[in-house]
């Protein structure tokens, strides 16, 4: 199966807007990349490096898999829109207890 550099610039794209929600400079700097480097790839002007794919990938959580074939997309997607309506949906007392779970979990996690 080939590599298609337009459909990979596109997904790097939609991680970016859609997922993240995020502008193409902060996007850069969450991946440790040019601004322009990374339009290019959304672009599709060139296939994406291995180094690039990785500090994507790394700084994400989206799958490699996902980036250059656009599979395993639902588990991870999924996941994140599901938080993103439990929080619009939230009341004030909800949001505090997702707020508290997901700290403790994260700082029993960065304790591994």
């Amino acid at each position: 199966m080939a590599l298609d550099k337009l459909l990979i610039g596109a997904r790097v794209r939609k991680v970016r807007e859609e997922i993240l929600e995020e502008s193409r400079s902060d996007f850069a700097k969450r991946c440790n990349l040019t601004e322009r480097h990374i339009g290019q790839i959304e672009r599709g002007e060139f296939l994406i490096s291995l180094p690039t794919l990785d500090n994507i990938a790394s700084s994400t959580g989206i799958g490699t898999d996902y980036i250059l074939y656009g599979k395993g997309e639902n588990n991870k997607l999924k996941i994140k829109e599901i938080l993103d309506t439990l929080i619009e949906n939230a009341d004030k007392e909800e949001l505090k207890m997702y707020y508290k779970c997901i700290t403790t979990i994260k700082s029993y996690v960065n304790k591994k």
